[in-house]
């Protein structure tokens, strides 16, 4: 009986399947366009067809990126490339994380890919521990990356944030969300800022309520569940601390938080 337990618990915890990759974003480095002006767009490595590839220029730190739109518990990532020039990527680097920038040292490596097979599906695995939105896949050469089709799986992270489409002031926003049993979401660390990030862009306001406050007096920024203010993500432009303040996240672009008067009706989002 342990050990069909065990055996139970062991199917469950790498219990993945294959993430749709229909409605991704993906993106590139650069676009190789051959002599019939064919463009060797990012999409091509995650349409269906192992003879449809990728293509970057040959340049240094070429790059092919792609934007889970959730955050997932990544398994293994999988990668074909058919015969034809270019085609080893022995030697590229495969990380996972939470941001878009070009930035490896804010991402996890997953994996430097060692003896490529030509023609066959290369399998990279993890022990189900690496999350991230993003994977990248890094050629630190000069040379162009080609990818012709490209497989992952894992376990997407379900949100415990809700984001409400009615505009209110901050106060108004809070209080509404308690009457729920909720709280207005507070953010820990790069995972949780992702989260809220994913339901910000469905807002209706350019901007929307963390519960990020202001006391004026101490000139003290305070989480409403009472979490110490251990990460940040300021926007440059985000003003001074003046009083009657709190902190609301763009809607788009980086979604850095801002410091907006606190009577300002925006959307706001609520932690589950």
């Amino acid at each position: 009986m342990l050990w069909s337990l065990l055996f139970c618990s062991l199917i469950a915890s790498f219990n993945t399947e294959s993430i749709q990759l229909n409605g991704t974003e993906t993106n590139q480095s650069s676009i190789y366009e051959d002599g019939n002006k064919l463009k060797y767009t990012s999409d091509r490595a995650v349409d269906g067809d192992v003879d449809i590839c990728t293509n970057t220029v040959e340049e240094m730190n070429s790059w092919w990126r792609i934007d889970l739109m959730g955050v997932y518990r990544i398994s293994s990532i999988q990668i074909f490339n058919k015969p034809s020039t270019h085609s080893d990527i022995s030697g590229a680097e495969i990380y996972i994380g939470y941001s878009p920038e070009f930035n490896r040292t804010a991402d996890l490596k997953f994996e430097t890919i060692g003896n490529f097979q030509i023609g066959n599906w290369n399998n990279f695995t993890s022990n189900g521990n690496v999350s991230g939105r993003y994977i990248t896949v890094i050629y630190p050469k000069e040379k162009p990356l080609v990818l012709c089709e490209v497989k992952i799986n894992g376990t997407k992270e379900e949100s415990p944030f809700m984001l409400i489409q009615e505009n209110k002031t901050w106060e108004e926003a809070l209080s509404y969300c308690r009457a729920q049993n909720m709280d207005l979401a507070s953010i820990f660390d790069a995972n949780t800022q992702t989260l809220v990030e994913l339901e910000a862009m469905k807002a209706t306001t350019d901007f929307v309520w963390l519960g990020l406050g202001h006391i004026c007096i101490l000139d003290f920024w305070f989480w409403v569940n009472d979490h110490c203010l251990t990460f940040e993500y300021w926007a440059l432009e985000s003003g001074t601390d003046v009083c009657d303040v709190s902190a609301a996240m763009e809607k788009n672009g980086e979604h850095h938080w801002h410091k907006k008067n606190a009577d300002q009706q925006l959307n706001f989002i609520c932690a589950k």
